[in-house]
């Protein structure tokens, strides 16, 4: 029995050593692409955290592309220092206004590194598309005709994506325009061995053919696996004749077609588990080591017939998940584009926390302290008309800065929401309605949990109304709470609306975006004092709700009456709220109907 685990133990080893180098020599592979495509393929999409595999690959594709420099972004770039601006210890040093011509003048026939592009504004990442798109860069420094003036920049990026959560991404503008995608995740850094550098060659990738029996499947094998964009087929097509020319080939064959479709859609082969008494075999060479195979009879009809056959194949196998035995993560990388990320509130703008995405002249709130470098960029083209108007020198070092030259730091960032149920749980179809609104918070959760946001429920019965489930994400918590909703009695209709106002505005204070749901068919019969008083009750019930307008809380009200009732229709009036018909127990409707809500909430 010992014998057996040891065995599967080594076999379990031996094959996470070979995928180890599997990846690590496609990393490799992607290298000598990029440093031989250049600006062609856009760039390389590195998914990797930090280690010291990643700055091994990142080392050795620096000795690849000797020719040009290599720029790191600084964290919390903005648009304006990606183009030409103002220099401002320059212009304080020599008196004068000094301008610098940018970070993606700097990168000018180089390689632009972005360390945590998942990350990256997307304001930031459209200027850098831009630049990719026109290879020039515009400069803040006024022309002679007072025009923008646009410096050449042609240079290769390489995207860092660190995200640990699968909800963050590279911006779509980016991302589209990288042609190599690459995951170190999973290399161990005694296979990460580095080849010697091979000679400068120049590889003539844009000689070399590519048949349309070989394009046709790579495009439709691109669209299936959910990369409709033209830039990938472009990608495709690029990569796929680049490996052929480092190949020694003149033409693209079977296996280049294949090559590119993992190095650009994300094709990765599977983790099979090997028998025991099978030894690992030995890692492909290095497509710098391997010997150019020479073109054979294959090389014409033959060969496009058989690269057709062969991606035929491979498209079959795409439309139904797999690829002979490998496992495609292009469909989960597109998936990714489509998906809103981050929380699902709104979006707090002049928060005094969060990511910065504009300068201002006016403070965002009351005690804000100005920016010090946009401050000085903006006095600094005055100093010389100020120093004259005081009589004094043009040159003098004193800097003058005046109120209106203060600049702030806006900043935003995403606030979670919270979904608060108000329900009705009194009269004879309450058990209905309970067993509808458990379903219902049971789907919430599961797309709350990984956006971050919570879900609560207060149930109104008796004499008052009772918080079961405060804001939580926990889909155990909250599955043990649900169970013992209990149902049946009168309805103190205010109570249930107080307790929900309290709540909605306490998230509001913890920065959270309410949304508040109220479902009942508008028949309260009970004072918040516990009396039945039906027309105090009515009072008290449509003074509260008009609180809520005033507030400006988002509102949803769902009519579980059998029938419609205008009772139902004058709340939501009061609410300021969205009127929704339920006749019938529909958790996945009403489900759906939050989470709209919730995605689309104002701040």
């Amino acid at each position: 029995m010992a014998m057996h685990e040891a065995d599967d133990i080594d076999g379990m080893c031996n094959s996470m050593h070979r995928q180890s180098e599997e990846r690590w020599h496609l990393a490799l592979t992607a290298a000598r692409i990029l440093a031989t495509g250049g600006p062609a393929v856009g760039g390389l999409w590195l998914t990797a955290r930090a280690s010291g595999v990643r700055d091994r690959f990142l080392a050795h594709l620096r000795s690849l592309t000797l020719s040009g420099p290599s720029v790191r972004l600084p964290p919390g770039v903005t648009a304006a220092t990606l183009g030409g601006h103002l220099d401002i210890a320059r212009s304080l040093a020599e008196g004068r206004m000094a301008w610098d011509s940018g970070i993606l003048a700097t990168a000018d026939g180089g390689m632009l590194v972005i360390p945590m592009a998942e990350r990256l504004e997307p304001g930031a990442a459209a200027v850098i598309a831009e630049a990719m798109d026109t290879q020039v860069c515009p400069s803040l420094r006024p022309g002679p005709d007072r025009t923008v003036t646009r410096v050449p920049c042609r240079f290769t990026v390489v995207a860092l994506d660190e995200a640990a959560d699968q909800e963050e991404a590279l911006p779509t503008a980016l991302a589209d325009r990288l042609g190599l995608h690459i995951n170190l995740d999973g290399v161990a850094l005694g296979s990460s061995v580095v080849p010697p550098v091979p000679p400068q060659t120049h590889d003539d990738w844009q000689s070399v053919g590519i048949a349309d029996g070989v394009l046709e499947p790579l495009c439709a094998i691109a669209t299936a696996a959910g990369h409709r964009s033209l830039r990938t087929l472009h990608h495709l097509s690029r990569v796929a004749r680049i490996h052929a020319a480092i190949s020694g080939r003149d033409a693209v064959g079977a296996e280049d077609a294949v090559a590119a479709l993992r190095l650009c859609i994300g094709v990765e082969p599977p983790q099979a588990q090997p028998k025991p008494d099978q030894q690992a075999a030995p890692p492909p060479p290095p497509a710098e080591n391997r010997a150019p195979s020479p073109p054979g009879p294959q090389e014409g009809e033959d060969g496009a017939e058989q690269a057709l056959d062969s991606l035929t194949e491979l498209l079959a196998a795409v439309e139904q998940g797999r690829i002979d035995g490998l496992s495609l993560a292009s469909v989960e990388r597109a998936a990714r584009h489509g998906r809103k990320s981050g929380k699902g509130g709104a979006a707090a703008r002049n928060a005094r926390r969060g990511r910065p995405f504009a300068t201002s002249s006016s403070p965002p709130f009351l005690d804000a302290r100005p920016d010090l470098l946009e401050t000085l960029r903006a006095a600094i083209p005055w100093q010389r008309f100020r120093a004259r108007l005081r009589g004094g020198s043009g040159d003098a070092a004193r800097l003058r800065i005046h109120k209106e030259d203060f600049r702030y730091r806006r900043r935003r960032h995403e606030q979670p929401s919270t979904a608060i149920f108000i329900v009705d749980a009194s009269g004879s179809t309450a058990l209905e309605r309970l067993g509808e609104t458990k379903g219902a918070i049971e789907q919430l959760l599961a797309d709350c949990y990984v956006r971050r946001d919570e879900v609560s429920l207060i149930a109104f019965r008796g004499k008052a109304a009772e918080i079961l489930m405060p804001p939580t994400r926990s889909l155990v918590s909250a599955k043990r709470r649900l169970s013992a909703m209990p149902g049946g009695g009168p309805t103190p209709l205010a109570s249930g609306l107080e307790r929900g106002l309290e709540m909605a505005l306490s998230a509001r204070r913890r920065g959270s975006t309410p949304i508040v749901v109220v479902m009942t068919d508008g028949s309260g019969n009970i004072a918040l004092d516990g009396t039945a008083d039906r027309a105090l009750a009515g009072r008290q019930t449509e003074r509260i709700a008009r609180l809520y307008r005033e507030h400006g809380l988002t509102c949803i009200c769902i009519d579980i009456a059998r029938r419609p009732r205008d009772s139902v229709t004058s709340l939501a009036g009061m609410l300021g709220a969205e009127l929704h018909l339920l006749r019938q127990a529909d958790a996945a409707r009403m489900s759906q109907i939050v989470r709209t809500t919730m995605h689309r909430a104002p701040p």
